[in-house]
């Protein structure tokens, strides 16, 4: 069995395969077989990503790809995506620093800025520049969906295949 250093105490761990809740990317993720390093000593348990940037690429064209009006979480998670401060972010999409705040914090977003926070992502992203078309074809399928029926998002990063549960 493989063995990995524990990334909160540094004893050795050993390394196993499982799902993995990556909430640290401020969304509901589900990492499916994924290489997880879980430590006897302490109770941690990290996963192992080998691509990392590749994953938040996924993670980023699941969101901007979704039929439904994008929410606070998703939109403060595409601005970091960017690697944007508020401040930023806000003067791209010409309006005030506290109205991105009311949004990242749930406030709804009108159609006009929902679409375009989605074109900003793909022009800003080279990795996501060549799903444009296919965005805008989407785009007249975008509804505000009130009661969405799937909201995690599960991940298999090995072959970046994704879909909402």
């Amino acid at each position: 069995m493989r063995r990995e250093i524990c990334g909160s105490c540094e004893k050795e761990a050993k390394v196993i395969r499982g799902n993995y809740r990556f909430d640290e990317v401020g969304l509901p993720v589900l990492l499916k077989h994924v290489e997880l390093v879980k430590c006897e000593h302490c109770g941690n348990v990290d996963p192992i990503i080998p691509d990392l940037n590749g994953l938040m690429h996924v993670i980023a064209f699941a969101v901007i790809s979704r039929p439904c009006k994008l929410g606070g979480q998703e939109i403060k998670f595409l601005r970091k995506y960017l690697g944007m401060n508020g401040e930023e972010f806000a003067g791209i999409l010409d309006i005030d620093r506290t109205t991105l705040s009311k949004w990242e914090n749930g406030q709804d977003i009108g159609p006009q800025s929902d679409r375009l926070i989605r074109l900003l992502v793909l022009n800003k992203s080279t990795e996501l520049r060549k799903h444009v078309e296919e965005m805008m074809r989407r785009f007249s399928s975008i509804t505000d969906c009130d009661h969405p029926p799937k909201s995690q998002l599960n991940i298999d990063p090995r072959t970046r295949e994704y879909e909402y549960a």
